[in-house]
């Protein structure tokens, strides 16, 4: 297949380039952005022709057959909506956009096309995480992204760039489509968004999650708990199991590529794969959806109050 990545910045060059050409050569990639100096020095450095290398997001629609979207979320809409209206599948960052109506709108479109759409939730495809997922009879859930010194942002930016990931990992653990939101707070101060949390239930599980914007430290930690033991995971790679005969450990190998063990290389690949076979998307929109929805709504219970 042709695949067109757009956007080459910090994220695309740190999670997604040396995945892209590296692990799937049997694929020909195809790099897009405005910024010619560097569009020129990554082709070289990932060995891309002339020919795929674009300036023009709409023009390369004629060399694709997918389109991998790593620009920032104000340009999402548009590029998805071009490339849906084309039956061209997508792949694209989180969030889809931070507008529930727009958000549902692109769904709707990938539905009425019968293209996919994906949405990179790369945590679901963390192994550690998605060891997890495998567990009978989940009870409690608390899950945790923390940052330090990290508030000058707002709050709908902050709940659709950071909780959104946490949220997720809630979603896809609970794997119940009817579960709710039971209360949730945002905490303002100054103008600086410091912390959030929110509280969910399903007819099994009920899950804390929470950011807080000035924890001291830039840490990220699930916890699981069962009638077969406690589960632990601190910053996607170090998986605890504690029960009655005490605690076992389990690290990602040190040899295992870092984008492995984030979940970014198995998530491509199973995209890809997915394409390739014509099955149904490993991220449906539909559970996609669940996530942007529980953010939406913490957004406008927090507004509503103020």
């Amino acid at each position: 297949m042709n695949i067109g990545v757009i956007g080459l910045g910090t994220i695309a060059q740190k999670a997604y380039l040396p995945i892209y050409t590296t692990h799937f050569p049997q694929h020909t990639w195809h790099f897009c952005t405005r910024n010619e100096v560097r569009l020129k020095e990554l082709g070289e450095k990932y060995g891309l022709t002339d020919s795929q290398l674009h300036t023009s997001w709409e023009e390369l629609a004629n060399s694709v057959d997918a389109v991998c979207i790593h620009t920032p979320t104000p340009t999402h809409e548009e590029m998805i909506r071009f490339y849906l209206d084309r039956s061209i599948p997508v792949f694209v960052d989180k969030p889809l956009t931070e507008n529930i109506e727009k958000t549902k709108e692109l769904i709707t479109l990938s539905n009425h096309k019968n293209t996919p759409l994906m949405i990179g939730f790369n945590r679901r495809f963390a192994p550690q995480v998605n060891q997890l997922s495998e567990i009978k009879d989940k009870n409690m859930l608390i899950v945790q992204k923390n940052q330090f010194a990290a508030t000058d942002f707002s709050v709908r930016y902050r709940i659709y760039d950071l909780m959104i990931h946490p949220i997720d990992t809630a979603v896809y653990l609970m794997d119940d489509p009817s579960l709710s939101i039971t209360a949730s707070e945002v905490v303002v101060e100054d103008d600086q968004f410091k912390r959030a949390w929110v509280l969910l239930k399903s007819a099994q599980t009920t899950a804390l999650v929470s950011v807080n914007n000035e924890s001291g430290a830039k840490r990220e930690t699930l916890e699981l708990q069962s009638p077969s033991g406690t589960y632990t995971v601190d910053n996607l790679t170090e998986l605890s199991r504690f029960d009655q005969k005490g605690k076992f450990s389990q690290t990602a190998g040190d040899w295992t590529e870092t984008l492995e063990k984030r979940g970014f290389h198995p998530m491509i690949e199973a995209f890809l794969s997915a394409l390739e076979n014509k099955t149904v998307m490993p991220v449906s929109v539909e559970s996609a959806l669940i996530s942007h929805t529980i953010c939406e709504d913490i957004i406008l219970t927090y507004e509503n109050k103020k």
